[in-house]
């Protein structure tokens, strides 16, 4: 990552608008350099109505700031370049110049984008030159490290994380989401089991939580009468960045045999400690200071649920064993002491839906939080997510919580379970129970019938309209593994 003493590396883009979807390619390679920390100059974003187009070429071409220039060579930029016709066929004639005219040539990098006839589109002026080949999905992740690499000079073989430069999503008032484009690189180098694999999940992890600071509600932003709106526009925003961890953590147990667990409890504790660090107290509360936080409960509920379902539908058991029953140390910015809580942390009341949103809308709805998870809800089923999060609350059964002011873990969802839904259906078989049986800390069947007698009065939810089996029947303990 650049520290702010370093100078950020400029670039130039050279291309050719046609195709419309040439033009589109440049754009999402120029979002995604610009996200991995470069100072991307494109006429697009720099050019303004009024200026000279071809005297800005020049000027782009023979700045000594700007360090690299990249020559996107497609059929239609092969064309005007050669036949001097446009603003492709001036700049080819700046650049040709230059080229042969500077001692060091490895400011012009080509970059091919189309073949023809089994050969790259590339102008007569640059033919000679190595290029990099951007046209083949399936090595543009494996070229795009070379140019990335070529552009910082760092032939070496990691790329290190360079930085947090945020590039647009669709929306006409973008999102910065600095963790775009990074599952790719993750997934290329799982899948061809490179050794930097780990380095890009650590890295990918802790951009995740830099990034939480972007959808902060400023307290001076927020009143009695716009709050609710606030809490809901930020909670619509961050769903980019949950769909982005959705991504990740997918990719990750695809094509990964490794739990990684040791990172994970590390990333959900400084998913916390982000928290506290920026006096985001994630305890209820009916302070505007206190609600201004309630994008974030959201947040962490509806992550935290999709995480474990993924888990869940991989049968990482042990994974999710291990995170839901180890202690997450947290220093209090208050007492700057560390203290330990664990996932509950991740389901906090929400006032701002549960309670004022109900009272605007004078609605009888069970649970607005419920609501919402279900309407966003994208990848997996609302189904699952019910499952997962019962399951979660069974969890907190097995693995209590040392800590006094924990709340319970409330499954909201289940609020919106059209009827009472199987838990663990595959739990009358043998062979799933030595999988699944991890989760519940046990070594045998009689082991865990015992323990699901010894916390039937622990197993209540009175005072919810919440469709939750008794445990005794969600993991069918007259069924228990009774088939092979």
């Amino acid at each position: 990552m650049q520290s702010k003493e370093e100078k950020t590396i400029k670039i130039f883009i050279s291309y050719s608008w046609k195709p419309v979807s040439n033009k589109d390619k440049v754009l999402t390679l120029a979002e995604r350099l610009t996200n991995d920390g470069i100072h991307v100059i494109l006429d697009d974003w720099d050019l303004k109505e009024g200026q000279d187009k071809y005297h800005f070429m020049e000027q782009m071409v023979n700045d000594p700031e700007v360090q690299k220039v990249l020559l996107i060579c497609n059929k239609e930029y092969a064309k005007k370049a050669n036949q001097k016709i446009g603003g492709v066929g001036i700049e080819s004639l700046i650049v040709s110049d230059d080229i042969y005219s500077e001692a060091d040539q490895t400011k012009f990098i080509p970059v091919v984008m189309e073949y023809e006839n089994e050969k790259p589109c590339i102008p007569t002026f640059v033919k000679s030159r190595i290029y990099i080949d951007l046209s083949n999905e399936d090595h543009y992740e494996e070229n795009y490290e070379r140019l990335i690499r070529n552009i910082y000079n760092k032939p070496i073989s990691k790329r290190p994380p360079i930085g947090k430069m945020p590039v647009h999503l669709e929306d006409d008032d973008p999102i910065f989401l600095p963790t775009a484009h990074k599952v790719a690189a993750i997934k290329n180098s799982l899948i061809n089991q490179k050794e930097n694999s780990t380095l890009l999940i650590k890295d990918y992890l802790n951009t995740f939580v830099e990034s939480l600071s972007l959808f902060e509600i400023n307290f001076e932003n927020i009143n009695e009468e716009n709050f609710i709106n606030e809490v809901e526009k930020s909670i619509v925003e961050l769903q980019a960045l949950k769909n982005d961890f959705i991504e990740f953590t997918t990719s990750i147990f695809k094509y990964s045999t490794e739990d990684y667990e040791e990172i994970f409890i590390e990333f959900f504790e400084s998913f916390l400690q982000f928290y506290e660090d920026n006096d985001l107290r994630l305890d209820s509360g009916k302070s505007l200071n206190d609600l201004r936080v309630d994008n974030f409960r959201f947040f962490n509920y509806d992550l935290f649920l999709n995480f474990s379902n993924i888990l869940i539908k991989n049968q990482r058991f042990k994974l999710l064993a291990a995170i839901v029953k180890t202690d997450l140390i947290v220093t209090r910015k208050w007492n700057r002491k560390a203290e330990a809580t664990n996932f509950e942390e991740f389901r906090k009341y929400n006032y701002t839906l549960n309670e004022f949103k109900k009272q605007k809308l004078n609605s009888n709805r069970i649970s607005i939080v419920a609501d919402l998870i279900k309407q966003h809800c994208k990848i997996p089923k609302f189904e699952d997510l019910i499952r997962t999060d019962i399951i979660l609350y069974y969890l907190r059964l097995f693995y209590p919580s040392k800590i006094r002011y924990n709340e319970n873990w409330v499954p909201e969802t289940s609020a919106l379970a059209s009827s009472q839904i199987e838990i663990f259906p595959k739990i009358i078989s043998k062979r799933y129970f030595n999988k699944i049986k991890v989760l519940f800390d046990v070594d045998s069947v009689e082991e865990l019938k015992e323990k699901i007698l010894s916390l039937e009065d622990k197993d209540d939810l009175k005072g919810f309209n919440y469709k939750v089996p008794r445990l005794r029947y969600a993991l069918k303990y007259d069924e228990l593994a009774i088939y092979n």
